[in-house]
């Protein structure tokens, strides 16, 4: 079965939070913009719990997250 595609309006919404938490504007997000964007979440999580969920959000392990991988991180089950 495919995944539902998220609706243009969540798209737009999840461009908004990615572009706010890609500080350097440079279309991806590093390892610092996703744990400041954790700690604004007031995620509580360790240094290194930060740095395994980065890895398991960046899918084709390039040491940053795309839109797309944010995307998928976002709308998983």
């Amino acid at each position: 079965m495919a995944k539902n595609r998220p609706t243009e309006e969540k798209l737009d919404e999840l461009r908004e939070s990615f572009d706010y938490n890609d500080r350097d504007g440079d279309g991806r997000i590093q390892l610092e913009e996703f744990s400041a964007m954790l700690d604004e979440l007031d995620s509580e999580m360790s240094p290194r719990e930060v740095e395994v969920g980065f890895k398991d959000i960046d899918t084709n392990d390039d040491g940053l997250i795309d839109f797309d991988e944010f995307v998928a991180w976002w709308t998983e089950d």
